[in-house]
């Protein structure tokens, strides 16, 4: 009797294993493409931004065993969540008084800040539309994300305060874009 009960616990969670889909901590589970996929070996698609790739992937645990798909979807949530930081920042400063505004940079702020806002909206779309399986569709809402963040930066462009207050947030922002659309050709069609 020993033995039995130690080979189901042997065999159960095998078992368990192949019977339960896995969790990937989504709302909808991810469609299964080719594998995991090494981040390194999706940053190196990414050339200049490989640092900023490896950084930002990295930490992510659901990375380390992701595919093509999965990685893509980690790095859509990377630069969505650091767009809303983002859009938070800007609200935060549009709404202190003690920091002095020229009338020009009060617009630059309200202006991004819609944009960011829209950014995030595409963005959280375009993990929705990966998790349905609609790349394409995932790939435009990132660059229309991507084009938002790319019109607040030329918008303020001719503001000396600008460079201050939002030129880095914009090109890391752009660059996660660039780096999410690299990694989203990746994914097998």
């Amino acid at each position: 009797m020993a033995s039995f009960y130690a080979a189901i616990g042997f065999i159960l969670p095998f078992l368990l294993t192949i019977a339960l889909p896995q969790s990937t901590g989504s709302p909808a589970a991810t469609p299964s493409t080719t594998g995991s996929l090494s981040i390194e070996d999706a940053c190196k698609q990414t050339a200049k931004l490989y640092d900023l790739c490896m950084a930002t992937l990295s930490p992510d645990r659901s990375s380390l065993t992701a595919d093509a798909v999965g990685l893509t979807r980690a790095a859509v949530l990377a630069v969505q969540k650091n767009a809303s930081e983002t859009a938070t920042y800007l609200s935060n400063i549009d709404e202190d008084d003690n920091f002095n505004k020229t009338a020009q940079l009060q617009q630059c702020l309200e202006d991004c800040g819609e944009r960011y806002e829209a950014a995030v909206e595409q963005l959280a779309d375009a993990a929705i539309a990966l998790d349905m399986g609609a790349y394409d569709e995932s790939q435009v809402l990132v660059s229309a994300g991507q084009a938002e963040v790319r019109l607040c930066q030329k918008g303020c462009q001719d503001l000396p305060e600008h460079r201050s207050i939002l030129m880095a947030r914009n090109t890391e922002v752009d660059q996660l874009c660039n780096i999410t659309l690299a990694i989203a050709k990746l994914i097998p069609r």
